[in-house]
């Protein structure tokens, strides 16, 4: 995939209270790459390819601040960029632990 961004939307502002809230469910057809961040909780993103069911394991997102390149994690940390390239149906952000997800944002760029 190219770099090049040709068109980047917000799709969703994320907030939640208790472990396993369902953040957002956003489809995910117009986009191919994903950034996802906030600035506090922790989060972990769920992809369904069909548009009906979604895999069972929380995909490895990018962090794009680490020293080590191509660091990948299941679980993002608060004040920290995550990068997720996919073509897929839906896109599924979950709080991960009792932190509330405050100033949650999921930003879908089309590079292709």
């Amino acid at each position: 995939m190219s770099d090049r961004i040709h068109e980047a939307v917000t799709v969703a502002e994320l907030t939640g209270t208790n472990d396993n809230d369902v953040l957002c469910t956003v489809n995910a057809n117009d986009y191919d790459t994903w950034i996802l961040g906030s600035t506090a909780g922790a989060m972990d993103v769920f992809v369904s390819l069909d548009g009906t069911n979604f895999l069972a394991s929380a995909v490895a997102l990018e962090d794009m601040v680490s020293t080590t390149p191509a660091t990948r994690v299941v679980v993002t940390a608060a004040g920290r960029p995550f990068k997720l390239q996919i073509k897929c149906k839906l896109i599924r952000v979950l709080q991960n632990g009792a932190t509330g997800v405050a100033g949650g944002r999921l930003v879908g760029y089309r590079t292709t």
